[in-house]
């Protein structure tokens, strides 16, 4: 069993993953799943976001990269459009040097695509986005209208605060849901209306701190009321006022959780597989957050996906044999490709879109069989390519992802660092990149602690659009939105005290772990995986009693 090359822990390299490795001629990896994952997630900022101008037509733009990043980088229009030719940018391979050093010499000087947000209408503060009208702060997200601070979500609407959501409207603080209507604070639920602080619920409406329940209407706790009765109870838990829903959700993250059995891990219409939040999958391993994917292994987060191995972020239209890719979508045969959509036989490229057969290139569209954004006939191609691999295997670069150090993001600016934080000291001592993080002052009237807010959402005056709010736990300001005040309003909730993005931190950290721990089930005893944490009190069932428990 070899160790892993950078946190040097010992990891499995299984016979089938040996016999894809061979198919597709590349190396067994040298670092471990987790790493692997983290490398490729140090190439992906979803969420850090800046106001800048585009350096084609000068005009101020939302933008995934600073303005003192030393490439050129395109608004949408010009990016999509005919002004500039990505072959202009060319360069020939030389063999005297290790590939890596020529890419990154490369992207200093290609243009980048501002933001990944297409078809978009009044929704400029989003990324990884196709077809949202009038969002905001969303990341992840296709087909939304009127979202906020949603993250890896479709087809919703007017809903706040969410992950992992699929076709829901006026929900707040729910994840891993679909279906639902007004409702709050909701965990693996599908088609519920006006349930709040629940879990695993199917078809419910009007259930409060309920777990496991299936098409059941005014519970509290699992137990029946009357219609009148739950209301009058709904009402004593004051659920309206600030002090009322902390204690409710502070409940129900905490003690909730082991009055009802929990699931081992959540896999629906699966067949041989080891991994949790599956969906319609079958014989994958060590995967999690997918839907529809066959044959696939050490994945996160990837839809419609077919033989393939380590892949991070992979989006709605499918994809075939493919190995270590990240944010890319509909593409076949690609290796070590990040954000790449739509695209043939690729190796080693960066937001290339709609392209075929090319190497170690950028930005290409429509393009064919190019090395380093330099085109070739397909023969001569073919046989530069095979001398460039020949070249890496003795560089030892062949088969490895691109390196942190050359991400053109700061280690902190990436997701990579909120599945797998570090400090700024560490990441300097892995010469990573660190950017100094700055709040730019508010242009407001006045500025409040967020303690000193009213506690209903009723006390709250439309001047507050005007105001500054200070995080309770952070201190850093934000403001609330017009559309973010009338939502509140509709659903009778209280204005929030933290920032959005501490709001995300803390959903982040409710949910489930990406990784198998060894545990007993608490009612027959018998060994298991599950992605609960062995040092939690739950009570945590394998499938067969937790399907015996509930039904």
């Amino acid at each position: 069993m070899p160790n892993c090359k950078q946190c040097t822990s010992p990891f499995e390299v299984a016979d089938k993953d040996r016999n894809f490795y061979k198919q597709i001629e590349v190396p067994e990896p040298l670092l471990c799943p987790s790493c692997r994952n983290q490398r490729r997630m140090s190439w992906r900022n979803e969420k850090t976001l800046y106001k800048r101008k585009c350096d084609l037509c000068s005009k101020g733009m939302v933008s995934i990269y600073s303005s003192d990043k030393p490439f050129p980088v395109y608004c949408q229009e010009c990016f999509w459009g005919d002004e500039w030719n990505t072959l202009d940018y060319g360069q020939d391979f030389d063999f005297s040097r290790p590939f890596f050093d020529q890419f990154e010499e490369l992207m200093l000087k290609v243009p980048r695509l501002g933001i990944i947000n297409k078809q978009s209408e009044n929704s400029e503060y989003c990324n990884y986005s196709f077809a949202n009208k009038n969002c905001y702060l969303t990341f992840g997200n296709h087909y939304e209208e009127d979202c906020m601070y949603g993250r890896y979500s479709t087809k919703n609407k007017n809903c706040l605060d969410y992950l992992f959501t699929y076709n829901s409207q006026f929900c707040y603080e729910i994840s891993f849901t679909k279906n639902c209507y007004e409702s709050v604070n909701l965990e693996h639920c599908d088609g519920c209306q006006s349930c709040y602080f629940s879990s695993d619920l199917i078809g419910c409406k009007h259930c409060l701190f309920c777990s496991n329940l299936n098409h059941n209407v005014y519970h509290i706790l699992n137990k029946p009321y009357s219609k009148e009765e739950y209301f009058q109870k709904l009402k004593e838990y004051k659920l309206e006022t600030h002090k009322g829903y902390q204690k409710a959700k502070e409940f129900f993250e905490t003690e909730f959780h082991n009055q009802f059995p929990n699931r081992a891990t959540y896999q629906n219409n699966c067949e041989n597989c080891v991994g949790d939040n599956l969906s319609n999958c079958k014989n994958v391993n060590q995967c999690y957050d997918c839907t529809k994917c066959e044959d696939i292994a050490y994945a996160v987060q990837i839809d419609e996906t077919y033989d393939s191995i380590d892949m991070t972020c992979m989006g709605y239209d499918r994809s075939e044999v493919c190995y270590q890719t990240i944010g890319c979508s509909g593409i076949f045969n690609c290796k070590f490709c990040d954000s790449c959509w739509h695209n043939h036989d690729l190796f080693y490229c960066n937001t290339c879109f709609s392209t075929k057969g090319c190497f170690g290139s950028i930005s290409l569209q429509h393009k064919n069989y190019c090395i380093l954004n330099k085109q070739y006939p397909k023969n001569e191609y073919e046989e530069l390519k095979s001398k460039i691999i020949e070249h890496m295997q003795k560089t030892g670069e062949w088969g490895q992802f691109f390196s942190a150090e050359i991400s053109p993001f700061a280690y902190n600016e990436t997701i990579a660092n909120e599945y797998y934080p570090l400090g700024k000291d560490e990441i300097a001592q892995k010469k990573w990149k660190w950017k100094k993080e700055e709040d730019k002052a508010l242009d407001v009237k006045r500025v409040i602690p967020a303690s000193r807010l009213p506690d209903t959402i009723d006390e709250i005056p439309d001047d507050v659009l005007n105001w500054a709010i200070n995080c309770e736990k952070t201190g850093r300001p934000f403001k609330v939105q017009k559309q973010e005040l009338a939502f509140y309003r509709k659903l009778k909730i209280p204005l929030p005290h933290f920032h959005p993005d501490v709001r995300f931190e803390m959903r982040m950290k409710r949910r489930r772990s990406r990784k198998l721990h060894d545990l007993k089930c608490n009612n027959c005893k018998v060994d298991m995986k599950s992605s609960h944490l062995p040092e939690k009190s739950e009570k945590v069932y394998c499938a067969k009693c937790f399907l015996d428990k509930t039904n």
